[in-house]
């Protein structure tokens, strides 16, 4: 069996923003999905865990400020 990644879109709203903050404060953002994944599966148990930062910039790109 071929696994292939899956994509995960968001749209421009408050709760798809928020949530796309959210995980992306995760140093491993694959690790953290496929946790919550497992937990909603009924696998494991998950400790809820405080997010390091929720601030991200809009386009995540470097100002070199030119």
């Amino acid at each position: 069996m071929d696994i292939k990644p899956i994509g995960l879109s968001f749209k421009n709203t408050p709760e798809d923003i928020e949530l796309y903050k959210w995980i992306i404060s995760h140093s491993n953002k694959s690790g953290f999905i496929k946790d919550i994944l497992r937990a909603a599966k009924g696998d494991i148990n998950i400790p809820k865990e405080e997010a390091k930062s929720s601030k991200i910039d809009k386009t995540e790109l470097i100002d070199f400020n030119f």
